[in-house]
């Protein structure tokens, strides 16, 4: 029986030893441990991380960026763009050394520094940002240096990885209120294979889609009153096979949209 227990608190003492050298491997930097092994972390706060589509050309990235403590010499901000689940190199936009501080560079600035136009940045596309942190003592940080832990948590308003939203511009040249119809077509007759479009009215969204058969049709009731209402189509497999077209309560028929339908209608 003794050896029996003694095995088993070698094996707890093992395992709790490579937990921890896992747990190092993941995040191998500390925030709030000695000073002296503090990693220089920088945190922002984004005015808007969401732009529709139809105003980013008259829009700015405008954020406020703080350093967690006293050890930061230099941040570094870059930029790229995923479009259709690709995404464009990686381009340095400015770099901060004083500590608050703000930044608001134009979206058509971030574009010409991409090599595309405003014009070419689209509702469901992503504007990623990469930040580069280098400490007073020379270390240098990025966000691979942390665990997802930190970079994929909200409230840690990291400053090493993150995105702006491209969304779908509001609908502003049909009346917003009455039956709206959609008419979807599947080519091969299966059904939509994933992909819906989404009508989002002030803020709420409901998806509609269709799972058999080549074609299917629903009315979407638009309150009285309501005052913005965003149309928007999500992709699935297949996308050479959907076809969907819009008709509005004034009886306009937009479309049709397909195949591989763009994100937005407007």
């Amino acid at each position: 029986m003794k050896i029996t227990i003694r095995s088993i608190l070698g094996f707890l003492v093992m395992a709790i030893l490579f937990a921890s050298c896992e747990d190092e491997d993941k995040n191998p930097l500390n925030l709030l441990e000695l000073d002296n092994s503090k990693s220089p972390f920088v945190r922002i706060i984004v005015d808007e991380p969401i732009v529709a589509a139809g105003d980013i050309a008259s829009s700015s990235l405008v954020a406020k960026v703080d350093a967690l403590e006293d050890n930061v010499a230099s941040w570094q901000l870059a930029v790229s763009r995923e479009s259709g689940g690709v995404a464009s190199d990686a381009i340095v936009l400015t770099t901060l050394t004083d500590f608050p501080g703000q930044i608001s560079i134009p979206y058509t600035e971030i574009a010409d520094a991409l090599g595309i136009s405003t014009d070419e940045i689209s509702g469901g596309d992503f504007i990623r940002f990469l930040g580069t942190a280098t400490g007073t003592d020379g270390t240098v940080v990025t966000f691979d240096n942390f665990s997802p832990n930190v970079t994929g948590q909200p409230e840690q308003r990291q400053a090493f990885n993150f995105i702006v939203l491209v969304k779908c511009s509001p609908i502003t040249d049909a009346t917003l209120a009455g039956t709206w119809v959609i008419d979807m077509t599947d080519l091969f007759g299966d059904g939509w294979d994933g992909a819906f479009v989404t009508f989002e009215i002030d803020g709420v969204t409901t998806d509609y889609t269709f799972t058999a058969g080549s074609a299917a049709n629903f009315e979407v009731d638009v309150p009285a009153g309501t005052s913005n209402l965003v149309i928007s189509y999500t992709s699935g497999a297949f996308e050479e096979e959907h076809i969907y077209t819009i008709e509005t309560p004034d009886g306009d028929v937009r479309g049709p949209f397909g195949p591989n339908p763009s994100p937005c209608i407007n």
